[in-house]
């Protein structure tokens, strides 16, 4: 979490392999980075989907992509299960443009568990979303995470959002973009808005952001 122009979306495009480190280098389990891999899958704010494939061979695409021994009916009946995971089976045969904006990121989410990968990046999943389907799904996500444990790195403006979702926050400054200080959430899951303590640690993370700013 940080403020815009901090470097979130650029840390995450480094740990995807997207971009290479002008100095340093990026470990993912002391492997050094080198480009982008089946080890990790990202999903964009802007949902980018294929706009001329349906739901269901937009998934279908992640799992041959990375999968190039599996049978189209093989592909078939995985994309199928995922779309159901993400509640999307109903919706498998539309295209991008038939779908909201919550319903398209749900098929993102379903490509990238796709990939099958250990590491999740999601770079603002739900920023664009109304206030009710982001909760929606954050939910969703919570819910996909109990059933494989998949590390997840999250990139989000909303505090709320960071202590709802994380283990872990790393807290940026704003410029030059470094770490200003790392906090372990303390609160068990599931997790509740109204827990004893969520808006005192909410508000310290504000004042650390504000503090920043000035």
């Amino acid at each position: 979490i940080g403020h815009s122009g901090c470097g979130k979306s650029t840390l995450l495009s480094l740990l995807a392999g997207l971009s290479m480190p002008t100095s340093g280098e990026i470990l993912i389990d002391d492997v050094p980075v080198s480009g982008p891999g089946p080890d990790r899958s990202i999903v964009f704010q802007s949902y980018s989907l294929f706009p001329w494939q349906t739901a269901l061979k937009n998934v279908m695409f992640s799992i041959r992509q990375t999968n190039k021994d599996i049978s189209k009916e093989q592909a078939k009946a995985r994309a199928m299960k995922l779309l159901a995971q993400v509640g999307m089976a109903d919706a498998a045969n539309r295209y991008p443009f038939q779908l909201s904006g919550g319903m398209r990121q749900r098929v993102a989410i379903a490509r990238a568990l796709g990939i099958d990968a250990p590491t999740m990046l999601l770079d603002e999943p739900f920023g664009a979303l109304d206030a009710h389907t982001r909760v929606l799904l954050q939910r969703e996500l919570l819910r996909i995470w109990e059933q494989d444990r998949k590390t997840v790195v999250f990139v989000t403006h909303s505090v709320d959002e960071a202590l709802y979702l994380a283990d872990r926050i790393v807290v940026m400054t704003a410029h030059p973009g470094r770490v200003l200080e790392e906090i372990d959430v303390p609160f068990e899951r599931p997790r509740s808005r109204a827990t004893k303590g969520y808006g005192e640690m909410a508000e310290r993370i504000l004042e650390l952001l504000e503090q920043n700013e000035k």
